[in-house]
């Protein structure tokens, strides 16, 4: 009896140390249906303090390894709801578009649980979630990005007219949530896009506290402590 317990330990405790090691190198837990979104932290020189660390926001390698992990959970049952906890402070624009793409066409209903903060490409992906719930703490912006390019006079005005196309891209998906719920629901779509663009002319960085991100229909719920509630969510019919 003794033995088999021991047996049972180890075997237990084995398990329980692959599922960390998976949580800690490659974001996903797969018994518990959750995979979290943040980016690897990247080391860089601070001048006399040495070296610091920071995450480096949305970038291929966490694209690359959510839709990794998205396939692979699906594959265990499409059914199941994904619960994602993101932590991520934006990055780029087509890194964090196939993010919001494979979160779009998932397979599985997926809820979102933002932490810290959605702004720039996270408020994006956010919107891609069947279930968009925000810590009460953390917080939405948005705002037309950053653009850079070192390029001819040609090559740079190409890069902007494509950039000023992500825009309208960015105000779209944000005018098709807010429709749906809201105090914005009942306006029309371009409306909506109008009054977007100017509170970023207006501002350039408009910030939302988690209640008004739901206010506004960019987020479903703040978070209550209700977990079991939060991992039970189910597709509505028809949804994508």
């Amino acid at each position: 009896m003794i033995k088999k317990r021991a047996v049972r330990s180890k075997v237990y405790g084995t398990a329980l140390n692959d599922c960390l090691w998976s949580v800690h190198e490659w974001n996903l837990d797969i018994r518990r249906f959750e995979i979290y979104l943040t980016g690897h932290p990247i080391e860089y020189s601070s001048g006399d303090d040495g070296n610091s660390r920071e995450e480096p926001g949305v970038e291929y390698q966490m694209s690359a390894r959510l839709i990794k992990n998205l396939n692979i959970l699906a594959d265990l049952d499409p059914a199941k709801p994904i619960l994602i906890h993101m932590k991520t402070n934006g990055g780029d624009w087509n890194e964090g578009m196939a993010i919001y793409d494979a979160l779009n066409y998932a397979r599985n209903p997926i809820v979102i649980l933002n932490y810290t903060h959605a702004r720039s490409m996270s408020s994006i992906i956010l919107q891609a979630a069947d279930r968009r719930i925000m810590m009460p703490n953390s917080n939405f912006m948005f705002h037309e990005g950053t653009v850079a390019a070192s390029d001819t006079y040609k090559g740079f005005m190409s890069f902007a007219e494509w950039a000023k196309r992500d825009n309208e891209i960015m105000k779209e998906i944000y005018a098709n949530r807010m429709l749906e719920r809201g105090r914005f629901s009942k306006w029309a779509k371009i409306k909506i896009k109008e009054m977007l663009q100017e509170s970023m002319d207006k501002k350039q960085e408009k910030f939302l506290t988690a209640t008004e991100t739901v206010s506004w229909g960019l987020a479903d719920a703040v978070f209550d402590g209700n977990w079991q509630k939060l991992v039970k969510y189910v597709r509505n019919k028809g949804k994508k």
